[in-house]
């Protein structure tokens, strides 16, 4: 199974890389201008009203039925019937279908073993039943299981998968957490944490679940649902800022240099009609526009500079289309909160580790900021990056309260420099 990811890894790359290079189009991608998509980073809370009534709002009437696909999961049924009860909670009363698409057993169940549901994908029953279905759910797991199951051996797609997108053509909403965000974009995010990723070379080699935290960067190619960008998930509990720079620096096609960081219990609903992204739950998304950075790509050392960044918040909406915002706060001017001389650095000692807190309180709505540096090193190795953010004049802040009193930031505009570094560490008595 390693040899086959691997393999089907540096061919999906290369084609989403050649493609890219000279202009076209990837024909499996889904037609822009039908259907939506919901992309979850993660950690999707059962309370998160907003996002399954996004879910479910979506579904057009003429297809009523939902979908799950289980594959990317180690207890496929167990997380299938889970997100089935979530749904029934949120106020669906139409039929849920589990898609018996999976690559290992559940615990979880005696009675099925859904390890032998490995050739779902390439079932052609299954397929043509999925012409009702208006809701189609990728739970989490390992994205590179739904990557596996429906493309077949010689890259191409399963009637599965050929299903889904002609269903999302007429109209219907996929949605996925976690994994099922990662498969979202046509190049996929399979596996490295974000420090080796901008310190080490990306990896053709998967070596399973663990390199999910902790590893080099691998690309694999995603199933290309969302027509522009790269999606990242889980963005800002594992820190993945690092790891989606490195990939934009990969991505050929200079006008698909778009990250979407997507962070845990938040989703972002795409109407791929309007190119139109509405931001919904709890955390951010954050976009890192590469098109305009220059990229020094060595052996060595991973460089990047004029990177644009972005942190937007519940709510607020952006299109890439007209590469327009809307933003639901009120724009700050650097009087909102007190100016204070902030500290450059790294570690557990340090204030607004978050993004939006970060580039939100400590430099845009702060007199006595215009620059803000954060280290990140590898203390064995000495291996590390630097991460300069600039205000410029043209970074703007937005700020308004989310609940109650707490601050809610979105960013628009501040300038992104990674640089390497070198750093030793000493002990003092």
């Amino acid at each position: 199974m390693k040899a086959e990811i691997k393999t089907r890894a540096i061919l999906g790359l290369l084609v989403a890389l050649l493609s890219a290079c000279d202009g076209a189009e990837v024909s499996r991608d889904a037609p822009e201008g039908s259907g939506s998509l919901l992309i979850v980073g993660g950690a999707l809370r059962s309370d998160n009203t907003a996002v399954y009534r996004a879910f479910i709002d979506a579904i057009p009437a003429q297809f009523p039925e939902i979908a799950i696909v289980p594959v990317a999961s180690g207890r496929p049924a167990y997380y299938a019937q889970q997100f089935t009860a979530d749904l029934r909670r949120h106020g669906f009363n139409g039929d849920i279908r589990i898609l018996p698409i999976a690559m290992v057993d559940d615990p979880s169940t005696d009675a099925e073993d859904e390890s032998l549901w490995r050739s779902g994908g390439g079932d052609l029953a299954l397929a043509a039943s999925l012409s009702e279905v208006g809701g189609i759910w990728f739970v989490g797991g390992d994205q590179t299981r739904i990557t596996t199951a429906l493309y077949a051996e010689n890259n191409m797609e399963t009637p599965v998968l050929q299903a889904i997108r002609r269903q999302l053509s007429r109209g219907a909403v996929i949605g996925g957490t976690s994994a099922g965000a990662a498969i979202m974009s046509r190049t996929m995010i399979a596996a490295g944490d974000a420090l080796s990723a901008l310190t080490m070379p990306p990896t053709d080699q998967y070596v399973g679940m663990e390199s999910q935290e902790s590893g080099q960067l691998m690309l694999s190619q995603g199933l290309g649902f969302l027509p522009v960008g790269v999606v990242d998930q889980h963005f800002d509990r594992k820190a993945r800022l690092g790891r989606l720079v490195r990939t934009l620096a990969l991505v050929g096609d200079t006008a698909g240099r778009l990250g979407f960081g997507v962070d845990e219990d938040t989703a972002v609903l795409v109407d791929l009609a309007s190119a139109e992204m509405t931001v919904l739950g709890a955390g951010n998304l954050v976009f890192a526009d590469g098109r305009g950075a220059v990229f020094s790509d060595g052996e060595q050392a991973f460089a990047a500079r004029g990177l644009q960044l972005s942190v937007l918040s519940a709510g607020d909406t952006y299109n890439w289309r007209t590469n327009r915002y809307g933003l639901s706060g009120g724009e700050t001017q650097q009087r909102e909160a007190f100016g204070y001389k902030v500290i450059h650095g790294a570690g557990m000692a340090l204030g607004n580790p978050r993004l939006d807190q970060l580039l939100g309180f400590s430099l845009l709505d702060n007199t006595e900021a215009r620059e803000l540096r954060r280290i990140t090193f590898d203390e064995e190795s000495g291996k590390g990056v630097l991460f300069r953010f600039r205000q410029t004049d043209e970074s703007r802040g937005y700020w308004r309260y989310s609940s109650g009193t707490k601050d809610q930031y979105s960013v628009v505009g501040v300038e992104l420099e990674i640089a390497p570094v070198s750093v030793s560490v000493s002990s003092r008595p």
